[in-house]
């Protein structure tokens, strides 16, 4: 019945359980508001509260990191590529003392420890004494007849620590300036430029150039002299990098929100911008590493970078003095130990960054 047709007989909508209880024909049954009331009852029960589990969670709180180690760890590759970093740290640091000679001379395919070497030596792969083998007479006065496998892990120490440092410089430099170029577009024509001059400039000339200033600096000051040479204009490509990332994110909703509500510009940068890239610049930061020990190769193959006679062997000065002349051609063992430890490491490096840019994905995250 209508609410106007209970109106129209006086009924009131309060009044109507009781006049439905009180018809005659509904006088054996049970009372409409009992029956309701006893569905609820049999629909719902009360099983009690508890004040101890009220504030507990399911689930462990979200923690960004460990999630990404989580992620990471999970990776057959990235464990792969882990272990051979490892390693590769472990024999540069203790390589030379677990297995160390004396430079040799071979004389009529006789190995002589602890002699100068004479013109009669001629070339000895590797054996049980010598491991990767001798440096042979091409290498120059310093190497020839020197134990390889000491040359390398000596290199590989000076060389690693070389790129490590050179690889931080650039990452802070160009993360900083490039997220400063990429917000602030009053930056960008002034970058820009720059950008452009130094790109024009060819890059062996500028080493050149700069390398016969410091010549005379460089036995108190030779690793900071390459660090500089490496480190001073190498944090543009990244810098360029992480300025085009953040130009494509700047005006979104969520930061033109903040902007709004007053967020400092530092704030922006640090909270909104960065964070959403972090999976983009490890990509490009995973290579860093190998980078500057390549670029150190490219210097030493100039003859402009580290002086040997000051005793700073690098990977890449054993490497480009290997190649010299043609005698590696007959005595490929002279490649051996050069690129037993580079390759690994540049390919480790390179796999670990992919599986560490997945892992930092938020959306391989639960």
């Amino acid at each position: 019945m209508s609410k106007k047709k209970l109106r129209k007989n006086g009924i009131d909508e309060e009044n109507l359980f009781s006049l439905i209880n009180d018809d005659p024909r509904l006088a054996n049954s049970v009372p409409v508001d009992e029956t309701i009331q006893t569905n609820l009852n049999d629909l719902f029960k009360v099983v009690g509260t508890s004040d101890e589990k009220i504030d507990r969670l399911e689930s462990a709180p979200y923690s960004y990191w460990r999630m990404t180690f989580n992620q990471l760890f999970k990776n057959p590759m990235a464990i792969a590529c882990i272990v051979i970093l490892f390693l590769i740290l472990f024999f540069t640091i203790f390589g030379p003392m677990i297995h160390y000679y004396a430079p040799v001379v071979i004389e009529n395919g006789v190995v002589k420890q602890g002699v100068t070497f004479t013109t009669n030596a001629g070339y000895l792969g590797p054996n049980s004494v010598n491991w990767f083998g001798v440096c042979g007479e091409n290498m120059g006065s310093w190497f020839k007849g020197t134990d390889m496998w000491s040359c390398v892990w000596d290199g590989t120490r000076l060389s690693l620590l070389l790129g490590t440092v050179v690889a931080v410089i650039q990452i802070i430099l160009g993360i900083a300036i490039g997220a400063a170029w990429g917000y602030f577009r009053w930056l960008d024509p002034i970058l820009i430029e720059f950008r452009n001059f130094v790109n024009n400039i060819p890059t062996l000339l500028l080493d050149i150039m700069l390398m016969q200033y410091f010549s005379p600096y460089m036995k108190q000051y030779g690793f900071w002299i390459i660090v500089f040479l490496l480190s001073a204009l190498g944090w543009i490509g990244l810098a360029g990098f992480v300025r085009n990332q953040i130009i494509i994110i700047r005006n979104r909703e969520y930061n033109i929100a903040s902007q709004t509500l007053g967020s400092r510009s530092i704030t922006m940068i640090n909270h909104n911008l960065l964070p959403y890239l972090v999976s983009v610049i490890v990509t490009v930061v995973s290579t860093a590493i190998p980078a500057a020990i390549s670029s150190e190769v490219g210097l030493a193959f100039f003859n402009l970078s580290f002086k040997i006679s000051d005793g700073d062997i690098t990977l890449g000065q054993v490497l480009t003095k290997a190649v010299s002349g043609y005698a590696w051609l007959d005595n490929p063992y002279l490649l051996l130990g050069p690129l037993i430890v580079m390759v690994p490491m540049t390919i480790a490096f390179f796999y670990l960054g992919l599986a560490l840019a997945d892992a930092t994905d938020p959306k391989s995250h639960r």
